[in-house]
């Protein structure tokens, strides 16, 4: 596939603590994301998915905002803190294999 500078495509990054699905997936061209990542965009922390189908971003982004969704609802039920090192939620199947991984903010 080659995309030319004005080409638009979708962008999803991890969310942080407070984003809504608006804040982590959005349309953009190579020239804005250019200037994304001069504004600060990072692909060390924010691990940045390039998407040129909607709805495979719009997919990534619903995964992402569960991963935090039950990373946030964990915490609540253990509020006495074992969850302050925990970068990473998995979700298994029965036979222990992971069917969705994401990092934590």
């Amino acid at each position: 596939m080659q995309l030319s500078p004005n080409d638009k495509f979708w962008i999803v990054t991890d969310p942080e603590l407070s984003s809504a699905s608006g804040d982590i997936l959005f349309e953009t061209t190579l020239l804005d994301l250019e200037l994304q990542f001069k504004g600060g965009l990072s692909w060390s922390t924010a691990h940045p998915m390039l998407f040129t189908d909607r709805g495979e971003a719009e997919a990534e982004a619903r995964r992402r905002l569960t991963a935090l969704s039950a990373f946030r609802a964990i915490a609540r039920a253990s509020p006495k803190g074992p969850l302050d090192s925990a970068s990473r939620v998995a979700l298994l199947d029965s036979r222990g294999e992971a069917i969705f991984e994401s990092e934590l903010p």
